[in-house]
């Protein structure tokens, strides 16, 4: 299945892109999907506070992906 993967903020500058276009097998969760995106770039101390998005609704970790599916990764971010 095609997804898009959306970085904002840590993630963007972790992964030096905005978004990336993915192909992979069904049935995985958003979890799988930032697992398997990250790899070893994956942080945990960062991945206990990132929020998940699917198509533009916040969504627990555990959601499964459909094809076509827009996933991001939010980091928490402050600013004043």
């Amino acid at each position: 299945m095609a997804i898009t993967v959306k970085f904002f903020a840590n993630y963007r500058d972790l992964m030096g892109q905005s978004e990336i276009a993915i192909d992979t097998a069904p049935e995985l969760s958003v979890a799988d999907i930032y697992t398997q995106v990250l790899g070893s770039k994956a942080r945990p101390e960062l991945r206990r506070v990132t929020m998940f998005a699917v198509n533009e609704q916040y969504v627990p970790a555990d959601t499964l992906v459909h094809d076509g599916d827009r996933v991001a990764f939010i980091p928490p971010v402050s600013g004043g």
